[in-house]
């Protein structure tokens, strides 16, 4: 039986460009740094993914541990942040999941795409997710379990880097062939494992694959045991909004065998989600 792979623990790690860098927006006389703080410390508990002292909040967050004092005991009183009274440890609290549903109930391609996912699910018996490009990762919108053992579990909101995954590779497929190697390019490229290909001309070579087949196939560069099949979902205007794939274990499945029957299934969801996206196939 596989074994489930623990996703790497979290580190501390400086803020998004996009929520507090020195470059951009974050110049601009609008920008409130306060305000980005406090959505870092957020993060930061968020990747713990566990009950966080304040002490440990500061080192993870990379703030000052009085400016995380400040800010955590405002976030507690918001009811945003829950305090365990032995320990003082933070985490989010349940109010925080009514974000995450809005975002998730706004979302029309979410909304066509569920229906089509299931089917899928229930035909081939294996993980099926939904996931949509933002900057440079991928992000989980919907799931449904595979009926078996896996080697990875993931959940809805996760983020994995775009240029390493068959979902973000569909996308990127899609895209203008500068636009896409610009963002490549302009990536931060870490390899997930010793079968991560990073090198421009392979990310090349693989989007050009994926926009001829249909489909793009990583074969565990993202982890080990994992095979990972996506085709991209086209809007009415004809531009990528997200991508449906099926992930399988190694033990299980080969890739040959991953081409020739899940590939076809994939690439018809696809199709059928992006139909009712308003896109017209030629």
């Amino acid at each position: 039986m596989p074994r489930k792979t623990d996703l790497p623990p979290p580190a501390a790690a400086p803020l998004r460009p996009e929520l507090g860098g020195s470059t951009g927006d974050a110049e601009s006389r609008l920008f409130i740094g306060a305000l980005a703080k406090s959505f870092q410390v957020l993060e930061a508990i968020n990747r713990a993914a566990r009950p966080v002292t304040l002490t440990e909040l500061s080192g993870l967050s990379g703030l000052n541990r009085s400016v995380v004092q400040r800010i955590t005991h405002t976030l507690k009183t918001l009811g945003y942040l829950r305090q365990h009274p032995d320990t003082r440890a933070y985490t989010l609290s349940s109010r925080m999941l009514e974000f995450g549903h809005t975002v998730l109930t706004l979302d029309r391609v979410r909304e066509k795409a569920t229906p089509h996912m299931e089917a899928l699910n229930r035909q081939t018996g294996e993980t099926v997710n939904l996931m949509k490009l933002e900057d440079d990762e991928i992000v989980y919108l919907a799931r449904f379990p595979s009926l078996h053992a896996v080697s990875v579990d993931l959940h809805v909101g996760s983020r994995l880097p775009a240029f390493c995954t068959a979902a973000g590779r569909a996308i990127l497929s899609r895209l203008d062939e500068g636009e896409a190697m610009a963002r490549l390019g302009n990536a931060e490229r870490t390899p997930m494992n010793e079968l991560t290909r990073t090198e421009l001309p392979a990310l090349h070579a693989a989007l050009m694959e994926a926009r001829r087949l249909g489909y793009a196939l990583n074969d565990q560069e993202a982890f080990i045991g994992d095979i990972s099949i996506a085709a991209p979902l086209i809007s009415r205007s004809g531009a990528p909004v997200g991508a449906v794939n099926i992930a399988v274990p190694s033990p299980r499945w080969k890739v040959e065998a991953a081409r020739r029957t899940l590939a076809p299934q994939v690439v018809a969801t696809a199709r059928n989600i992006s139909t009712e996206l308003g896109y017209t196939y030629i």
